[in-house]
């Protein structure tokens, strides 16, 4: 028989394995940065070990942890989506993972790797949760990752339009995600290339980016505008010491700002386009990580700034050639309705002339009707080539005239039912946006002639405070797919013409059925408007 000294000896070694395995465990967790964790789904009772209390920035077992407690501690843009993603765990069962921020007590944020596991009861009913969490917010490679991924998503929003201004801030929140210490700002320069302007800096001060805003450049103009000046990157370590900025010294002390860094923003050809910048509240040496994180930036920033500008050009010169195009088609219309009409109307003279001088020959006279009625069809030809060119309506009477004209032509030739709401009051507008407007609206009609195989449009016409305001809506069979939309040059000619006068053009499904065509472009110079409905049906 085992004796009762031998079994307390058997029960203390087996404590001094535990205990050593526990510090073992606990050593290799604080080594590789992962805390353990269960959660009994029964009772509610969650267990972190030490690591995960240290990871989340508190003292080992210093308070108890519910679930509603850990969800207060995720980062608040992340908080519902891991909610979900544990309530979907729950329900499906087995291994799961995911990942998340976290705030700490010190405000400073942490990315976590999150792994875990469902188990079930006896009877298969989910029961615990097991897992583990790895802080990879200092993992070089999660570092490298996830500034590829903030550059991925701002050359995405350029790709797809965006504003330039929402493409910079993407890469100012790109910067202070990934350095929670900087303050980033980004500074363009001016069409003289000797002044630099605000761009985009949320978190300075709305003061501070007003008095920097159009300040010229120099060898002695703080860290941005000395950067732009010698288009070399600047680091100033004390911003209170640096002789390059005693012109900005009292304006950065009453900021709180004591260090910052400028790398100038080259365009392919070397010329400065702005400058990217990290500014901190405590005197700074460069860190080789973000020193290399801001120029990668500025290297992204200058993609979209050249691209803008090239977008900007291209818009003008499609500006510059409908231009050229309208007034092309209003002097042909011009002459045709001019020249070759005036010589109808004298054809028409003689024909009646000789008409009179031949009463007697009724063969002739026959074929002077004849003639007569060529004449009249030509005229009438004439007549609707040199409208569809310019209707002399725009020009005339205005924007709704000519809408209204369209739509009851339109009517008249299709057989659709059009209903038109128009709320300018015949206010007369700028003659290149009635232009453009009347021009996106003939294109959405012969879209709907086209494709629509509608029974019923409703145009709807009027202001939204400066704003001119068309929707074109019809009962037919709807959109295509989106990848053969995708390549009606119909559709990028709308939005390309909505574009140049700073407006949009969106075609998109109507319910239950059909397509609707909405257009909104600014005035460009204040007309006012009274907003009076005058609703006509046609068909």
């Amino acid at each position: 028989m085992t004796s009762g000294a031998d079994m307390g000896t058997d029960v203390l070694v087996k404590a001094e394995v535990a205990l050593r395995l526990e510090r073992q465990l606990d050593a290799a967790q604080q080594i590789t940065h992962i805390g353990s964790w269960e959660w009994d789904l029964a009772t509610g009772a969650v267990i972190w070990s030490d690591e995960l209390y240290r990871i989340y920035g508190l003292a080992p077992r210093s308070c108890a942890i519910t679930l509603e407690e850990f969800l207060a501690r995720v980062h608040p843009d992340d908080r519902e989506r891991v909610q979900r993603q544990v309530t979907a765990a729950v329900q499906r069962g087995g291994p799961f993972g995911h990942s998340e921020r976290i705030v700490r007590p010190d405000g400073s944020v942490r990315k976590l790797d999150t792994v875990g596991e469902v188990l079930v009861d006896a009877h298969g009913r989910p029961a615990l949760l097991i897992g583990t969490c790895r802080d990879i917010t200092d993992d070089p490679r999660e570092f490298a990752r996830r500034v590829q991924a903030g550059e991925q998503r701002a050359l995405e929003m350029l790709a797809t339009g965006a504003p330039l201004p929402d493409v910079l801030a993407e890469l100012v929140r790109l910067v202070e995600e990934m350095a929670p210490e900087a303050i980033a700002s980004i500074l363009l320069m001016d069409d003289t290339g000797t002044r630099i302007q605000h761009g985009t800096a949320p978190s300075l001060p709305d003061a501070y980016n007003q008095a920097i805003h159009d300040c010229v450049i120099g060898s002695q103009a703080g860290s941005c505008g000395t950067a732009a000046f010698r288009r070399k990157p600047v680091f100033v370590t004390d911003i209170e010491i640096d002789p390059l900025w005693e012109p900005y010294r009292d304006l950065a002390r009453s900021c709180g700002l004591r260090a910052c860094w400028s790398f100038p923003i080259l365009a392919t050809d070397g010329h400065v386009l702005g400058t990217a910048a990290v500014y901190y509240r405590q005197p700074r040496t460069a860190d080789p990580t973000v020193v290399e994180l801001v120029s990668r930036v500025a290297h992204v920033a200058a993609l979209a700034i050249e691209r803008r500008k090239i977008d900007e050009r291209a818009l003008a010169l499609s500006e510059r050639t409908e231009i050229i195009r309208e007034d092309e088609r209003t002097h042909i219309a011009r002459e045709l309705h001019d020249q070759l009409g005036q010589s109808l109307a004298v054809l028409k003279l003689e024909i009646s002339w000789l008409a009179q001088r031949l009463a007697a020959d009724s063969a002739m006279i026959r074929k002077l009707e004849e003639m007569n009625q060529t004449a009249d069809g030509i005229i009438q030809s004439v007549a609707r080539i040199s409208t569809g060119l310019r209707p002399a309506v725009l020009d005339i009477l205005g924007l709704e005239a000519a809408i209204s004209w369209q739509t009851q032509e339109f009517a008249q030739q299709t057989g659709i039912t059009c209903a038109l709401s128009a709320r300018l009051d015949n206010l007369k507008l700028d003659t290149s946006l009635a232009t453009a407007v009347f021009r996106i609206f003939q294109e959405a009609l012969t879209n709907i002639i086209r494709h629509s195989k509608a029974s019923r449009v409703t145009v709807d016409l009027g202001f939204e405070g400066s704003v001119v305001v068309l929707e074109v809506a019809d009962d037919g069979v709807g959109l295509p797919p989106s990848r053969s939309r995708g390549h009606s040059l119909g559709l990028l000619g709308m939005g390309e013409r909505a574009r140049r006068l700073g407006g949009e053009c969106v075609v998109s499904p109507r319910e239950p059925t059909g397509t609707l065509v909405s257009l909104r472009v600014p005035l460009r110079q204040d007309q006012g408007s009274q907003q009076i409905t005058s609703p006509h049906v046609v068909g």
